[in-house]
């Protein structure tokens, strides 16, 4: 069976869901200010993954019917409690404006449909609210940025990070351009954690392209950035911007 990149997180569910970090609370009462959001309002989740962003909306009052296409993160999900569907948004059967909330968290730049614009439209109640948000890593500190980027040229020198690079002009000109949405904003929360070797280590084992990798290449580009943070100190500190961008339906 071929893997597909964009369910082989499943492959690590647990540990996916250990590691990964979450998002601010300001960034989810944010959304529910903006959306005029209220305990018991219908939200539809695109790509759930293990619940990260999911459970606090759902401790809001939401009422969240969560999408996920990979069965270990949907297995996950179920542990928790939460009511999921394991599809992807493009094979949903939605029901035409049932929901006050569409959200994606990391995740929206996995849904491939031409349409997906229209489908979030038709997914939404008059003036109910779409929310898109990624937690995005500033570059590392030097001088660990240095001995980091040097492994990867070493071990994986064709590096392609388009899958996940947010281009704000784009997504504002595809919504634009859908014709059902008021004109999107972006909202920014900035925050900072620190990773210790093993932290960081088990966190790029959840990056998909990073999964995708043959298992020797990746094992040595991890064991050489191990040991960069190792040589700068055992802790890695990384600030985190957390983005969201926000419309209602018109």
């Amino acid at each position: 069976m071929t893997r597909e990149q964009r369910t082989v997180f499943g492959e690590i569910a647990e540990q996916y869901d250990a590691i990964r970090p979450s998002y601010p609370n300001e960034m989810f009462e944010i959304i529910m200010n903006y959306g005029g959001l209220q305990p018991g309002d219908r939200a539809l989740e695109i790509g759930a993954g293990t619940g990260i962003a999911t459970l606090p909306f759902m401790a809001r009052g939401l009422d969240v019917h969560a999408l996920e296409p990979s069965e270990g993160m949907a297995g996950v999900l179920r542990m928790k409690g939460v009511r999921v569907e394991e599809t992807t948004f493009e094979q949903f059967d939605v029901d035409h404006a049932a929901f006050s909330l569409v959200f994606a968290a990391q995740a929206w730049h996995w849904v491939e449909a031409a349409d997906r614009c229209a489908m979030v439209a038709d997914a939404l109640r008059p003036g109910g609210t779409v929310a898109l948000m990624w937690n995005i890593g500033r570059d590392h500190p030097e001088p660990f940025k240095t001995d980091n980027d040097a492994a990867y040229r070493r071990w994986w020198p064709e590096q392609d990070l388009s899958y996940a690079q947010i281009e704000a002009a784009e997504l504002i000109d595809e919504f634009a351009r859908c014709g059902a949405f008021e004109p999107i904003i972006e909202r920014r929360v900035t925050w900072h954690c620190s990773y210790s070797r093993d932290e960081w280590l088990r966190m790029l084992g959840t990056a998909s392209n990073h999964r995708m990798l043959p298992e020797d290449v990746r094992m040595a580009l991890h064991a050489e950035v191990g040991d960069a943070i190792d040589a700068h100190g055992g802790a890695l500190p990384v600030t985190y911007d957390t983005v969201c961008y926000l419309s209602r339906r018109v």
